[in-house]
């Protein structure tokens, strides 16, 4: 599929779903090792090192293992996945800034994750109904799970 090259046309051609299975945020001091990366292979999966510490976003399964190894992490449990379909070029200006304004507006919490070709959004379990809508009713194409 061809990136949508301006945010008109990827709004217009967006489609998303919500990846099955829930998710969770894992912050912990330090650089990760072999053995907190092995929890992002089943993807999908985000990984932020950064200097005051790593972020990793595992499946909820994956979460006992990580921390019975980084037992002082600091977790958001009971998150969902939105994952945009769409491929975008880099020239793209305000996708995200488009979206998380409606969402904002409407009181949803979110956490953004950007992939080299596409967007990615999580947020609580609990305004996921709220979110599909207003998704839904942003994008010309209805997008969907």
């Amino acid at each position: 599929m061809r990136p949508a090259a301006d945010l008109e046309r990827a709004l217009a051609r967006m489609t998303f779903r919500v990846e099955p299975g829930r998710f969770c945020l894992v912050g912990f001091a330090g650089a990760p090792v072999p053995g907190d990366l092995a929890h992002l292979a089943a993807g999908p999966g985000q990984l932020v090192v950064e200097a005051e510490g790593t972020t990793l976003l595992v499946r909820a399964e994956e979460l006992d293992v990580l921390l019975a190894r980084r037992p002082d992490a600091r977790v958001e449990r009971d998150l969902r996945w939105i994952r945009f379909d769409v491929p975008m070029s880099w020239e793209v200006v305000g996708f995200l800034a488009t979206l998380t304004a409606r969402l904002a507006a409407a009181g949803i919490p979110l956490g953004c994750v950007c992939g080299f070709d596409r967007d990615h959004l999580f947020l609580p379990e609990r305004y996921l109904d709220r979110a599909e809508r207003i998704l839904g009713e942003l994008f010309a194409a209805g997008g969907g799970r």
